[in-house]
């Protein structure tokens, strides 16, 4: 499967997961899920597609062809980012336990006011989720499984939610530099794994030294690793590594893809 193909994939299945926790529409949280296996089945690369050659794959109608050209060219979908700031971050953070989906963490986020891994090991040990329909024992263990994996793949990483909270600030004030002409996050975090190790932000601009710049003097900055023309390396306050790299605007798109990729973050 094409890179991208995954990338719209994930966007659309966790679009789909927010409208059905947030309480929206079931028939537009399953319209998006048809779309997002559509499009991870589809054969050939949706970055190289237009608008008619999205709304030829199965189940993408216009506004989600429109989602997804958005994402294409601007690393973002700001209907998503939006119904991401309705989900509480203590929700966020139990959804990147990997066998927690999105409903079941709203649940223990509403019924127990469970708003972090520490507060769902609390519950778990005192066995107040056996009160909730739909947990149990198995569902229990099944979590504790999770919350296992998650740690293990710990050491030197962080929460995704938390690591999101970086880049959020990141991006927010890289885009408002004057030149900016796309700004995202890339790498693990773009990815959605569960725990990130660093975070990589990428910026399409004519001139790098602005940005390079603003991203040095951020408040929560506490050391600069590397300054260069190409790529700056940050540490933040709370011990994450921040790397910027700013692209030229013909190179944007590439560039997102190449260094989301599982290594394409390390070439440089």
């Amino acid at each position: 499967m094409a890179r991208a193909n995954e990338e719209v994939e994930a966007l659309l299945q966790e679009y789909a997961d927010l409208i059905a926790i947030t309480g929206g529409d079931a028939y537009k949280a399953r319209a998006y899920e048809k779309a997002a296996r559509a499009i991870g089945g589809h054969p050939g690369d949706v970055s190289t597609l237009d608008a008619k050659g999205l709304l030829d794959i199965p189940n993408v109608g216009r506004s989600i062809a429109d989602k997804v050209l958005e994402f294409l060219r601007t690393g973002h979908v700001t209907a998503l980012e939006e119904t991401r700031a309705d989900i509480p971050a203590g929700v966020r953070e139990l959804i990147t336990i990997p066998t927690l989906g999105p409903k079941k963490a709203m649940t223990l986020h509403e019924e127990l006011g469970v708003a972090s891994v520490e507060e769902l090991l609390d519950a778990i040990h005192e066995e107040r989720l056996r009160g909730l329909k739909g947990f149990g024992e198995k569902t229990e263990a099944n979590i504790l499984h999770g919350i296992a994996l998650m740690q293990h793949a710990g050491g030197g990483r962080i929460l995704l939610s938390s690591a999101m909270d970086v880049a959020d600030l990141v991006v927010a004030a890289l885009s408002a530099v004057p030149g900016c002409e796309g700004c995202a996050y890339a790498g693990s975090l773009r990815r959605m794994r569960e725990t990130i190790g660093d975070v990589d932000v990428l910026v399409a601009a004519e001139r790098s030294a602005p940005f390079m710049e603003a991203f040095t003097a951020l408040p929560h900055t506490a050391e600069v690793i590397a300054h260069g023309e190409k790529k700056t390396s940050i540490r933040t306050t709370k011990g994450l590594q921040v790397d910027l790299r700013v692209l030229p605007p013909d190179s944007w798109g590439a560039g997102l893809l190449y260094f989301t990729g599982s290594k394409g973050a390390e070439a440089l």
